[in-house]
């Protein structure tokens, strides 16, 4: 195969990224082919997951949904999940989908926000709903999805179960769809603020999920038309666009097949794998990292699966774990609202610490924050994605007009994320600007200084910020880590010594504090702009106070 990147969208008609049309084209194709599986149950082939898809979506236009208009989502991983998704886009309508771990204010204001008349929940997530039932004036319709859970719709909702919904026929809708209609709002994590609603076009769905399929490909050393054999399995949640553009949809472009479990565990992973004859799967560092540490067993290379998508990929033992696991690891960047815009070169020699370069369709580049001139390579600068065709990226921030001109500044989209690229184009991320600190005329990563505190055995999670150490503007940053004991905490005056070991000396923080818990996103992120605004607490403790002295 060649070595370079392929602009394959240059020879397709744009006007058929479409994931309504390509589902009905895969189904009259190959109406048999297996294509998806959750858990232990049996597999559903293209034929019966197009007429599912066809029962929602004439159910939904029967009851008043219009096209263009926003369906919340609210479902763990299931086999339920996709169909909806389908079927509201077979509506021409919009998914939002929601974290399943969102409750009171959070899933109101994810409702609310995208003026959701319909919402499909889980039984299990009822409860949640009645709570916030007051603050809900626009919410119309409820369809229930059974997963087990004993919880009973509240009878004061206008509700219906999802079997309902699968009594409409099974033909398919009267629907006209545009590569440029909307088709997902995802919604991030919302770490310096409110959950933003991230509006993605068909277009861009479908870039991702074909973008997908070429690096893939290349991993596997074939075509992208010859990957109808592969199985992508994903333990990742279904409400997140990893689960949904880069393994469902590839799988559906490939006539391959997809497999879910309802969440990861490192102990019964690679069983799943086996059982599911996985051949490719997407994850995440931590993820990794968790399979890297338990005991070596029989099954490290009793499964089938070749390839793995990584972000970020372990670089401590990234060839490590291609070895002990017989995989080929590749590492990519992106964001909801971007997609995967850089990619490691499976063909090429891996460049540890680097997520790779621009994909085909993207241009990256390192620009000064605040100013957006380019930087020279190796400088850490902010770092911003631009389109070489259009509507890849998201459209906008739903029902933020203000955020979105900021994020969309000099027409260029900006991450928020701070990396830099060296003089090969090869982009490596450093940080969130927010969250890289600026000490004594020295960069330091607080993801750097987290990853190496984190190694100590009496530290359970931690979080690196920046602080003032006196009053006013020209104070310059000091490093503070504020920290989750596991077991008895520890002495700060021992593990300042103990950081002093691993990291230069301008890394080691100032400050140590110990707290019961570290507040947190729904969705698991660490809310640093909190612990900023706290600030250096009468319980923090002070090395220049404490006399404590790091060398040099």
């Amino acid at each position: 195969m060649s070595t370079e990147w392929t602009n394959w969208y240059a020879e397709e008609d744009p006007t058929t990224w479409v994931l309504a049309t390509k589902l009905r084209e895969r189904a009259e194709a190959h109406p048999d082919r297996e294509y998806l599986r959750y858990g232990d149950g049996g597999w559903v082939t293209y034929g019966e997951m197009n007429a599912r898809a066809n029962h929602i979506a004439n159910g939904l236009i029967a009851n008043g949904t219009q096209q263009g208009e926003s369906v919340s989502v609210m479902l763990p991983n299931c086999e339920e999940f996709l169909q909806v998704w389908f079927g509201i886009l077979k509506a021409g309508a919009v998914m939002s989908s929601i974290n399943t771990a969102y409750k009171g204010d959070f899933l109101t204001w994810t409702i609310n926000l995208v003026e959701a008349r319909t919402l499909f929940i889980s039984e299990a997530f009822l409860d949640r709903l009645d709570f916030i039932r007051a603050e809900l004036p626009l919410l119309q319709r409820v369809v229930v999805v059974r997963t087990g859970s004993p919880q009973g719709p509240d009878p004061s909702l206008p509700w219906q179960e999802l079997t309902a919904l699968m009594a409409a026929p099974d033909t398919e809708p009267h629907v006209e769809y545009s590569w440029t209609d909307d088709a997902r709002i995802m919604f991030t994590s919302g770490t310096t603020g409110r959950s933003k609603g991230v509006i993605k076009q068909n277009a861009a769905d479908y870039f991702s999920a074909r973008g997908s399929l070429e690096y893939m490909s290349k991993a596997r050393g074939v075509a992208a038309d010859q990957l109808h054999g592969e199985t992508w399995f994903s333990c990742l949640p279904l409400f997140h666009s990893n689960a949904q553009v880069l393994c469902a949809y590839p799988a559906l472009l490939a006539g391959g097949r997809v497999a879910y479990v309802e969440r990861f565990s490192g102990t019964r992973f690679w069983q799943q794998a086996i059982d599911m004859g996985a051949t490719m799967f997407n994850g995440i560092g931590a993820m990794l990292y968790f399979l890297w540490n338990q005991p070596p067993s029989e099954l490290d290379r009793a499964h089938s699966v070749h390839s793995v998508l990584a972000a970020p990929a372990p670089k401590d033992i990234y060839f490590e774990f291609e070895e002990r696991f017989g995989v080929k690891l590749t590492e990519g960047y992106g964001l909801t609202e971007t997609g995967v815009c850089t990619v490691m070169d499976p063909t090429q020699p891996v460049r540890l610490g680097s997520c790779g370069k621009a994909n085909p369709g993207y241009e990256v580049t390192i620009v000064e924050p605040g100013t957006d001139r380019p930087v020279p390579p190796e400088t850490p600068g902010e770092i911003v994605v631009d389109m070489k065709i259009p509507n890849i990226v998201m459209r906008a921030y739903y029902g933020m007009p203000e955020k979105t001109a900021e994020d969309f500044r000099n027409l260029k989209l900006h991450t928020g994320d701070l990396g830099r690229m060296d003089a090969d184009g090869y982009v490596y991320f450093m940080d969130r600007v927010k969250d890289y600190i600026r000490r004594r005329g020295e960069n330091v990563s607080s993801m750097e200084v987290e990853r190496q505190i984190a190694g100590h055995p009496n530290v359970r999670e931690c979080s690196v910020i920046g602080v003032k150490a006196d009053e006013g503007a020209s104070s310059e940053d000091e490093i503070m880590v504020v920290l989750v004991a596991e077991g008895d905490a520890p002495d700060p005056e021992a593990l300042t010594y103990w950081m002093a070991e691993r990291m230069p000396y301008f890394m080691v923080p100032r400050y140590i504090r110990v707290v019961a818990a570290l507040p947190k996103t729904p969705t698991e992120r660490v809310r640093k702009t909190e612990l900023r605004g706290e600030g250096i607490t009468a319980d923090t403790w002070d090395r220049d106070v404490a006399g404590v002295e790091v060398r040099r």
